[in-house]
């Protein structure tokens, strides 16, 4: 109520009934003045009114959507605008396009809910996706906060979401006890969710027949959703410049990752990604063809990446950092069935990965010892200019491990396709104290002459052993030294690299191996890396 607006209606209002008695009524104006006179031993200060516009909070631009004719909006806290379960819960998929702008003075997105774009449907029973369903837009800078370990954020199949944020402005998803101000309060992974994209691409998970009928429905782990299909090209979005700390949850087999990409489409842009401290894995992808690009994964306590369920796609320029915990820089899973005898969407897993670096204490983890990386399950890989980089000596802390306990070693299993060069690493370097993991069962027939350290040592791979981080990479741990030295102390002949671009435009030609090669300081990558490592200091 405004006050003063209605003490001047009760003046005049008062003047008119003294007016209408006959009197003469002189009004005189006041000066209300609150300078303080000095002068004055004692001086007597005027309160001030509060009416000074600068006083005033500023007003948030708070996120509000509007269907069937009713509007959900945000609260403004402080800085800070609030979402109830009303606008936004696992029990709500908003079908309604709408912005998180950034908000100013550290102020941030925090939601009491999950966040669920879009319909999710069952196609087996006869539903359709929409193709053209809603958007979630993310401005740079824009922070997004969760105050529960279950709530996540899930882009339905035909959503999208568009999260583009610019290098020194990323967008960040994080826990609310980063941005509460409350220094008890520490956050730590499994504080939320993290961001889960139900994508239209093909799986494993699917019969090729269903998948071809429209009718592929795998199931998301954590809160049940549905995702696959047929178009391999499907479009989800753009994930640029964004950073996501502290999430991950569930239990093992139906686990929430920093992010999870199911089925997700080669249109989806996924690109400048930094995860830091997350439960499970810092990405995980099933079936899809979608493509990553400048990923640093920090300190997760599973698996950097993690691909499953025949995916497709292509990576360049990747960096995992295991320094405190950490289970495998890559696990890599073919799918869930002998490709010999199902009927699936798609064949295994199969991507191109080029210049990549792993780094680890090998120390042991929440989810245990790690390798740099883990192939199992019938899987399939061109690798290229790739650097592994671990001081752990124990079981399950080497090089590399195929890893053939469930594929057996039939002829579609993991060893085979090694021996059949179709996973092969090419022009890259092992810096490790221990190379390889055992085989776990014993190879038979045509495999029982299988020799791993012969196999990885052909084109132009090296082995050079470990014995100090500084042999091969910077202080930041992340940027591979021009002049590698082997664990004598002896510099090795330069490795000569792959060039993969005139055969696939995603990838681009470098002279290094590994993620980050030390004469590249000004290159916006260069510097994400800096800004990534800076943030877990």
């Amino acid at each position: 109520m405004n006050l003063s607006g209605l003490f001047k209606v009760s003046l005049i209002s008062s003047a008119l009934v003294l007016a209408g008695c006959g009197g003469d009524i002189n009004i005189t104006p006041t000066n209300n003045d609150n300078h303080v006179d000095n002068s004055v031993e004692n001086p007597v200060v005027v309160p001030d009114t509060g009416n000074d516009d600068n006083d005033k909070p500023v007003e948030l631009p708070c996120a509000s959507y509007t269907i069937d004719g009713t509007t959900f909006e945000g609260d403004q806290d402080g800085t800070h605008c609030k979402y109830s379960q009303a606008f936004a819960s696992n029990a709500k998929n908003i079908t309604s396009s709408f912005l998180l702008e950034a908000l100013p003075d550290g102020g941030a997105h925090i939601f009491e809910g999950a966040l669920f774009i879009g319909d999710d449907v069952q196609t087996s029973e006869g539903e359709t996706v929409d193709p053209n369903g809603p958007t979630l837009t993310i401005e740079a800078g824009a922070t997004i906060a969760f105050t529960k370990a279950e709530n996540f954020v899930r882009i339905g199949r035909g959503s999208k979401i568009h999260a583009v944020g610019e290098l020194g402005k990323p967008i960040t998803f994080t826990s609310i006890k980063e941005i509460d101000g409350d220094d008890t309060t520490v956050p730590a992974m499994q504080d939320w969710g993290g961001i889960q994209i139900n994508g239209m691409a093909r799986t494993e998970s699917c019969s090729k027949t269903a998948a071809d009928e429209g009718k592929c429905d795998a199931k998301a782990e954590g809160v049940i959703s549905y995702y696959g299909g047929n178009n391999d090209a499907d479009n989800s979005g753009s994930l640029e410049h964004v950073v996501v700390k502290f999430a991950g949850n569930g239990v093992e087999g139906d686990e929430l990752n920093s992010i999870t990409l199911n089925a997700v489409g080669s249109g989806t842009k996924i690109e400048y990604i930094h995860i830091h401290q997350g439960y499970d894995d810092g990405i995980e992808l099933f079936g899809g063809q979608v493509n990553l690009k400048h990923i640093v994964v920090t300190e997760t306590a599973d698996d950097g990446i993690d691909w499953d369920t025949g995916w497709k796609g292509n990576g360049q320029f990747i960096l995992v950092q295991t320094l405190t915990q950490g289970n495998h820089g890559f696990e890599t899973d073919g799918g869930k069935d002998d490709p010999t005898t199902a009927d699936k969407a798609t064949t295994v897993s199969n991507p191109t990965i080029a210049n990549a670096t792993v780094v680890s204490n090998g120390i042991k983890g929440p989810r245990g010892h790690g390798a740099g990386m883990e192939m199992k399950e019938w899987g399939k890989a061109q690798l290229h200019n790739m650097l592994f980089v671990s001081k752990g000596t124990e079981d399950g802390s080497g090089c590399f491990d195929l890893m053939n306990k469930n594929d057996l070693s039939g002829a579609a299993g993991i060893h085979a396709n090694a021996k059949n060069g179709e996973i092969k690493f090419h022009n890259s370097i092992f810096a490790c104290a221990k190379n390889f993991e055992s085989t776990k069962v014993p190879l038979e027939g045509d495999l029982a002459d299988f020799n791993i350290e012969t196999w990885f040592t052909n084109d132009g791979n090296k082995l050079i052993g470990f014995n100090s981080f500084s042999n091969v990479l910077g202080d930041d741990l992340a940027t591979t030294k021009g002049t590698i030295l082997d664990k004598d102390g002896n510099a090795i002949e330069a490795v000569e690299t792959s060039k993969l671009s005139d055969e696939n435009s995603f990838f681009t030609d470098v002279t290094y191996v590994g993620a980050l090669g030390e004469d590249e300081t000004d290159t916006n990558w260069a510097k994400f890396v800096a800004e990534s490592i800076a943030r877990t200091k």
